[in-house]
């Protein structure tokens, strides 16, 4: 999946929002957009080195989205809204075994007081599917989320309740970076979202994790991790 045409590099400067950020790109000040609601406090930082998509036009109050960082030499993608798109292109182009045998892919279904990313259906039982997007990586280990997740909790629990009334349901965590070898939820941060999980699992709600091959340009599924709960 290509990210942008042009990139540009940038030294982080500091966070000013959930969404905006300040940046020096080319020794000026620039005011950019985050496609992110998480913490992220392990990839931005002054000084950090982080890379800008120019996404300008009429309906826009800034020209770029900080759309990647830096960490230890390897690209870390941090835009939320990336993992959705790169499952849909799975689902859509069959790379997905897990799903294979579904046919149509609805996006943005409502089920259960959430809005789940994806209904899956052919002749077979549908299937709701939610996917998360991953940054946070320690020690090898993806961890999900980064704070504090009700928006999460309320899409397990709409998951296992599909599963209930005879839907399949599963749920992908995207890590959209390497350098992680396998995935855990993250209870230091959210233990009520790791409870969830685990009971969601308990119920067959199905759960994958695939880390991602990052590039300046571009951004692909790679490998499945295991999870460890």
């Amino acid at each position: 999946m290509k990210i942008a045409d042009k990139i540009r590099e940038a030294g982080f400067l500091r966070r000013e929002n959930r969404f905006a950020c300040l940046v020096e790109l080319k020794g000026s000040k620039e005011r950019v957009y985050l496609p992110n609601s998480g913490r992220l406090n392990s990839l931005l930082f002054p000084g950090q080195t982080v890379f800008l998509a120019e996404r300008s036009s009429s309906s826009r109050r800034t020209r770029y989205d900080l759309v990647m960082t830096l960490l230890n030499g390897k690209l870390v993608s941090v835009d939320a809204h990336v993992p959705g798109e790169l499952v849909y292109q799975a689902l859509c182009q069959r790379g997905l075994p897990q799903f294979g045998e579904y046919s149509s892919v609805q996006r943005e279904v409502a089920f259960g007081g959430s809005r789940l990313d994806f209904l899956l259906s052919n002749h077979l039982p549908q299937c709701f599917l939610e996917v998360k997007s991953v940054t946070l990586v320690q020690e090898g280990r993806a961890l999900f989320p980064d704070a504090p997740t009700l928006r999460g909790r309320r899409h397990l629990k709409s998951l296992t309740w599909a599963k209930k009334e005879g839907y399949e349901a599963a749920i992908v965590f995207v890590i959209q970076r390497e350098d992680a070898a396998s995935f855990s939820p993250n209870d230091a941060v959210d233990a009520e979202f790791g409870q969830i999980l685990r009971a969601a699992q308990l119920q067959r709600v199905a759960t994958y994790a695939y880390r991602c091959k990052v590039s300046p340009r571009e951004i692909e599924l790679a490998e499945q991790v295991p999870i460890c709960l």
